[in-house]
């Protein structure tokens, strides 16, 4: 309680009255573990506050620094019509804590990552298959599973949804998620306080243990033979084991071959890497997610989502930064304004620091990328000798765009469109100029497509 006592004083002090009797004063206090203070509300918009603008970041950098402390702050309601079973656990904001909370506390799960907000792919979809029956049927199948991939493509988002969704199917079974490094740090803490047999006993004890970032395992020789032993004997009892890493078994460096051997033995599956339609579906769900978050007043327009998703190929985290940039700074340039529609310009603008706005090249398979995602068409119809109005409309615009942007000749323009008469491709380009000339909004439309480029 003392250190809820420092926070408290602190954040009254940071905040002010207002602002800290409006999100602080009702936060229980739920106990210390590991150095984190565990707070609980039952409002989720207090929630979504502190996980807002890096707000608990900074508060965990003070009190980190001058505590010894960070916070964690715990939902502590349900997804039920009312939170009666959670409210009666707990009594005049005193720390009796029900039997979900003390699986969740204990399990170090992130709570937020679950099959149902994973959002599915062809570059993820066995990944995700296999987690799912994980979850169902832990210790009997894919035991242990594997999951590896590049950093940002969801692989953590999967071993904390399979212990969610365990935790949640059997609230008794005791869970454990954590990295290699903090499986390291808890091995040498109990070694260094003569605590090696409580140690080994919490662990084998388990009957889901999920290991992040397992490449870092070969660095301490004795945590590694530790995490053997506790391996094989879990194994054995047909307790299950998920493993995360950045790389294939084969290509950690001085991995030992009995442990290379165990980690591929049950299940081995990657998540490769998003193409631009899975980043693109990606921020149209995390658009609708942040709009009913945070509750914001203005409109992503497609192409401003699309260019996005091309000019960030790193990874999902990278996608969601720069997203979340676009946010902040349209919440703080319009927060006095309705139905505001972001541009393209504005966009740019908005992320020149955070991204290379310069990086998409013109040609004539971007454009056509970008139309054929604008008409929801694939890209081959472009170039096909189809003459449907659904796909000759959107040829159209790409043939003008090429003109336009690249500035090609006729010829070259109809070779790269399936190879189409250059009397075809003015044709085409005279009728998008007419409508630009005599139709405003197309206009404007066109103009967008054009600004998108430059």
């Amino acid at each position: 309680m003392k250190d809820f006592v420092l926070l408290k004083d602190y954040l009254l002090k940071d905040m002010g009255s207002e602002q800290y009797n409006k999100w602080v004063k009702s936060l229980v206090f739920i106990g210390n573990q590991n150095d984190i203070l565990f707070l609980g509300t039952l409002d989720e918009k207090k929630i979504n506050y502190f996980n807002s603008d890096n707000i608990l970041f900074d508060i965990n950098t003070y009190t980190k620094k001058n505590y010894g402390f960070s916070i964690k702050i715990i939902p502590l309601f349900e997804e039920e019509p009312t939170n009666k079973k959670v409210k009666n656990n707990i009594k005049n904001n005193n720390t009796e804590i029900s039997t979900n909370l003390n699986s969740y506390l204990s399990s170090n799960l992130v709570e937020k990552f679950t099959f149902d907000n994973f959002i599915l792919s062809d570059s993820n979809n066995f990944a995700q298959s296999l987690s799912y029956n994980v979850s169902d049927f832990p210790g009997t199948s894919y035991n242990p599973l594997y999951i590896y991939s590049d950093v940002g493509l969801g692989k953590t988002h999967l071993l904390n949804a399979i212990g969610n969704r365990i935790i949640n199917k059997n609230k008794n079974m005791k869970v454990r998620c954590l990295t290699s490094n903090e499986f390291m740090f808890e091995f040498t803490e109990s070694t260094r306080k003569q605590k090696k047999n409580d140690f080994i006993t919490k662990f084998e004890s388990l009957d889901v243990l999920l290991i992040d970032d397992i490449q870092f395992i070969t660095k301490w020789a004795g945590t590694r033979e530790q995490f053997f032993n506790i391996f094989n004997k879990l194994v054995s009892m047909q307790k299950q084991i998920v493993i995360c890493s950045d790389t294939h078994p084969d290509e950690i460096p001085e991995l030992e071959k009995r442990l290379k051997t165990r980690f591929i033995m049950g299940g081995l599956v990657d998540i490769k890497p998003y193409d631009l339609e899975d980043r693109l579906a990606i921020l149209k769900k995390k658009v609708e997610e942040r709009k009913k978050k945070f509750e914001y007043d203005f409109d992503f327009p497609d192409e401003v989502l699309f260019f996005i998703a091309e000019k960030v190929t790193t990874n999902i985290r990278a996608v969601e930064g720069a997203l979340n940039r676009l946010i902040a700074t349209a919440s703080l340039k319009f927060s006095d304004k309705k139905g505001v529609k972001i541009d393209i310009p504005f966009a740019k603008k908005a992320l020149e620091s955070f991204i290379n706005i310069n990086k998409v090249k013109i040609s004539y398979e971007s454009i056509q990328e970008y139309i054929a995602n604008k008409y929801n068409i694939k890209k081959s119809d472009l170039i096909s000798k189809s003459n449907k109005n659904d796909i000759a409309f959107p040829r159209q615009i790409a043939m003008y765009l090429c003109k336009n942007l690249i500035k090609c000749t006729l010829t070259d323009i109809g070779k790269n469109f399936g190879g189409k008469h250059h009397s075809t491709v003015l044709h085409s380009i005279k009728k998008v100029e007419n409508n630009v000339e005599n139709d405003y909004e197309f206009s404007i439309i066109v103009k967008n497509y054009e600004e998108y480029f430059k």
